[in-house]
């Protein structure tokens, strides 16, 4: 559970306990309860009086005429007066108990209730509100999908993981059906910018509008497993709802016991690679736990990234998603008209950069990169990665320098190509560094909250003095809990971290000119990369600089 979690987790609790400490719990009477034990007290009290002068011989003549003269029958009419006053106290509290269970079943019910309307209303409005941006918008793109069995764990099959692929499903198969078929348990492989993730938010779509018609059907939470850090998988999932959608852990565990949630986890390829084959282990011990019999889950990885994996998901089944083939893509670009006229030569004759648009992603890029190019300025050579890049960066100043407004008049960009090539290089590498693939403009600690303390130990050249504070601070932080003064402090640091520049280009300004030109995207409350490939091209760009001049990008990203 990250630290984030353990204070949102702590405050919460403080919070309710707080709350129920002033308002006390429905159903209770305190004052019944307070005359019931005063009257058990004062009973056992007087039995115990009784006892005392019995043992004195000063046994009251009153009761002499009802029990005799014998100790030992004193002594058992003691005792059975004992256990009749506890019994008689015991009884009662079962009775206040059964009534304060059933006015606490009836307030659960309601909460549960509240909180299933406000995660689905989370969840919309974070992810499926319009869906996320898609450069496939630029050029329009149904790709198909192939079923995979192979690809998923076999309990009657040889243990062996194959290649094998099943055949290709009609074009016009939808996730949600392959969804269903494999009842509600699948995993969705495919290459790089394929479109796994664009999927996966319309399988989010289609579940919310299925949650809000019927209050039976499992409400789709979309998390990122780029965010999972190890341990069981239940105790993240309760931690992420906690922190990303704001559901109390309580409504969280409810809602996995009657089967009420239906998680969406994209990115496996995306978790630390030495972790990868512990995170297949806890989602495979969550789906077969006890608690959590058959629970709805989707989950989407690399194609090239699960097959390097020792041991497969125990889902029920398995899809991929296909690459375009090369003839769609001459014919796409064939039907773009005179505006990709030098791509459209270009892939022709070179068959390298045809197969590189193969993608959804790239084609879509490409187009938006290259439009209204010549030939000979979209043609170039080197490896598949390199023409990637050059692609990307021609992605980045097409999308920097085009005219977006509707009058047609040329305004100038807030940001100049070199500033927001600089503040991205700058995020991209931060990004890799802290092993993220989200980062959050309004809580720039909470990138390094969630980081692990090997990556803690790595420091920015020229910020070595601030980084150390910052890292003092978030060890002081893991060792209290979320109290008044911590949360103090916090907010303390992080104002720290924002008037001092720590990450520059998380100026709200930038961040939403980023995501005006499609470079950023929105993911939840925070902002990450339109596609893992774009960062971490950029990445590879930054770490390939010299000290001096990323030191230079750093103080151009302060004072512009």
């Amino acid at each position: 559970m990250t630290v984030p979690a353990l204070l949102s987790s702590a405050l919460t609790m403080s919070t309710v306990g707080a709350c129920g400490g002033m308002m006390g719990k429905p159903g209770r009477r305190p004052g019944h309860r307070r005359l019931a034990w005063g009257a058990g007290g004062l009973f056992i009290a007087f039995v115990l009086y009784l006892c005392v002068e019995t043992a004195a011989g000063l046994l009251p003549d009153v009761l002499k005429s009802v029990v005799g003269e014998s100790p030992r029958r004193v002594a058992v009419a003691c005792g059975l007066a004992l256990i009749l006053a506890g019994a008689a106290l015991y009884i009662r509290h079962l009775r206040a108990r059964l009534a304060d269970s059933s006015d606490r079943a009836e307030a659960d019910a309601g909460q549960l209730q509240r909180g299933r309307k406000a995660l689905i209303h989370q969840v919309h409005r974070t992810w499926t509100n319009g869906l996320q941006f898609r450069l496939t918008e630029a050029v329009r793109l149904e790709v198909g999908l192939q079923d995979f069995p192979s690809a998923v764990h076999d309990p009657w099959g040889s243990g062996e993981l194959t290649t094998e692929a099943g055949t290709p499903l009609p074009t016009d198969t939808a996730l949600r059906t392959m969804f269903d078929q494999h009842d509600q348990q699948l995993l969705v492989l495919g290459a790089p910018g394929a479109g796994k993730t664009v999927h996966l938010l319309e399988l989010t779509s289609a579940l919310i509008e299925e949650a809000r018609a019927d209050a039976e059907a499992p409400v789709p939470v979309f998390l990122l497993l780029t965010n999972w850090r190890g341990g069981p998988l239940d105790d993240w999932l309760i931690s992420e709802l906690q922190h990303r959608y704001r559901t109390s852990a309580g409504v969280t565990r409810a809602l996995l016991a009657q089967g009420k949630i239906c998680f969406i986890l994209d990115g496996l390829d995306e978790v630390d690679l030495e972790r990868q084959e512990e995170c297949v282990s806890s989602i495979n011990d969550f789906i077969s736990a006890d608690g959590y019999p058959q629970c709805a889950i989707a989950v989407s990885c690399r194609l090239i990234d699960y097959q390097l994996l020792s041991q497969r998901l125990t889902v029920n089944g398995a899809v991929t998603v296909q690459p375009l083939p090369v003839t769609a893509v001459h014919n796409i670009l064939r039907e773009a008209g005179a505006r990709v006229r030098g791509l459209r030569a270009a892939a022709a004759a070179d068959p390298d950069l045809a197969e590189l648009l193969t993608t959804p992603l790239m084609l879509g890029v490409a187009v938006l990169a290259y439009s209204g190019v010549d030939e000979h300025a979209v043609r170039s050579a080197g490896t598949l990665e390199e023409r990637r890049g050059l692609v990307y960066d021609a992605f980045l100043t097409r999308m920097v320098t085009r005219d977006r407004t509707l009058r047609g008049d040329h305004k100038p960009p807030r940001f100049s190509v070199d500033q927001v090539e600089g503040r991205l290089l700058l995020m991209a590498r931060e990004m890799r560094k802290y092993q993220v693939t989200v980062i959050y403009p309004s809580d720039p600690l909470r990138v390094m909250l969630q980081a692990s303390p090997q990556v803690l130990e790595q420091v920015h050249s020229g910020s070595r003095i601030l980084l150390t504070t910052v890292k003092v601070q978030i060890v002081y932080l893991k060792l209290i809990s979320s109290t008044s003064p911590s949360r103090l402090l916090y907010k303390a640091t992080l104002r720290l971290a924002q008037y001092t520049s720590l990450f520059p280009y998380l100026r709200k300004d930038f961040v939403r000119f980023a995501c005006e030109r499609a470079l950023l995207r929105r993911s939840g409350d925070g902002v990450a990369f339109i596609h893992k490939t774009f960062q971490d091209h950029l990445s590879q760009r930054a770490d390939s600089m010299t000290p001096q001049q990323r030191g230079a990008l750093y103080r151009q990203a302060i004072t512009s």
